[in-house]
C-alpha cells in the first residue's frame, strides 16, 4: 500500500521516536524501514518511508486486514496533521520559533494499540524512556510468549490475572496496571481515538496509581488528542524553566495544537543534549 503524506513531514522524527522506545520482540527500526510483528503471523508488518510516502508492505495473513492496518500505519504516523496550520500557529511563539523553523512538520506519533500504549505509558512513570522500555520487555517476555517461540504484546485478560510488579516496579504501579487490564478486559473501557478526549483523561484518572501525566501521554498517542498537555512532564518544565502550572498558563497560547508543541519541546531538549 502507498500512504502520501501532505507536507512538510519530518518522518526521521516518528522513526527516531519508535526506535527509542521499540520492543525487539515486537518492533524495529532499521534505517528508514518500520517492522512489526503481529501475533500468529511469522512475517512482520513493514512500512518504508521516503519523502512523503509509506510503503506498507503486508504479510500474507494480514493482507485481508489491509484496510484496518492501513488506519493503524496512518495513526502511528500521524499522516493526516495539517502541519502547515499547526507550524503556521505554533511558530507564531517566541519560545517555539526556533524550533520550528528548524524541524518543521514534526508529528505526533500514534500507536498501534491503545491498550499497549496505555500499560507503558503506566510503566513509564517517573523513570526515563530507557527504564521504560526496558520494563516493557521484561513484561512481553513473562507475559507475552506465544507458546510458538514468538512474543506478543501481554493481552487485558492476562495481565488482569498477573502480578505485573514482579517484573521489578513499585506495587502501586503494577496494580494500576493490573486495574487498567481489568477495565479493558471487562469492557468498561476503551482506549481509542473513537472515545472523546476528555471522557479518555477522565476514565484513566478514575484508576487509582494513574496520574495526570500518564492521563495526557495516553491521550496524545493513543487517543490522538491533538491538544493534550502533560504539563508535569520533567523536560517540558525544564524546557521552559516553568512550574507545571505556569507551563500550563503559558501553553494556552498554543491551543489547540498543545500536543504539537511538546514535539518540538522534547526534539529541542533531545537537540541539546546531543549537542
Amino acid at each position: 500500500m502507498r500512504i502520501s503524506v501532505q507536507g512538510p513531514f519530518d518522518v526521521r522524527w516518528v522513526l527516531d521516536f519508535l526506535a527509542l522506545r521499540a520492543l525487539p520482540e515486537l518492533e524495529r527500526v532499521t534505517g528508514c524501514i518500520y517492522r512489526r510483528n503481529h501475533a500468529g503471523h511469522e512475517e512482520a508488518l513493514e512500512v518504508a518511508c521516503r519523502e512523503r510516502t509509506l510503503m506498507v508492505s503486508l504479510p500474507a495473513g494480514l493482507q485481508q486486514h489491509a484496510h484496518s492496518v492501513r488506519l493503524d500505519v496512518q495513526r502511528v504516523f500521524d499522516v493526516s496533521a495539517d502541519s502547515a496550520a499547526i507550524d503556521a500557529h505554533l511558530g507564531q511563539h517566541p519560545l517555539l520559533r526556533a524550533a520550528v523553523r528548524r524541524t518543521p512538520g514534526l508529528r505526533v506519533p500514534g500507536a498501534f494499540d491503545g491498550f499497549e500504549l496505555a500499560v507503558r505509558a503506566i510503566l513509564g512513570q517517573q523513570v526515563s524512556v530507557a527504564r521504560a522500555t526496558a520494563l516493557a520487555r521484561l513484561l512481553v517476555q513473562r507475559y507475552g510468549a506465544d507458546g510458538h517461540g514468538g512474543f506478543g504484546f501481554p493481552t487485558p485478560d492476562c495481565l488482569a490475572r498477573a502480578t505485573p510488579a514482579e517484573i521489578g516496579m513499585p506495587g502501586r504501579r503494577g496494580e494500576a496496571i493490573r486495574r487498567l487490564s481489568e477495565r479493558v478486559a471487562r469492557g468498561d473501557l476503551e482506549i481509542s481515538p473513537a472515545v472523546a478526549p476528555d471522557e479518555l483523561r477522565s476514565a484513566l484518572m478514575g484508576i487509582a496509581g494513574v496520574g495526570p501525566w500518564t492521563a495526557q501521554y495516553i491521550a496524545m498517542r493513543a487517543g490522538r488528542d491533538a491538544d493534550a498537555f502533560p504539563d508535569s512532564d520533567w523536560v517540558i518544565n525544564k524546557q521552559l524553566g516553568t512550574t507545571p502550572a505556569a507551563a500550563r498558563k503559558l501553553a494556552d497560547a498554543w491551543r489547540p495544537f498543545r500536543a504539537y508543541a511538546v514535539m518540538y519541546l522534547w526534539s529541542d531538549a533531545a537537540r541539546r543534549r546531543a549537542a
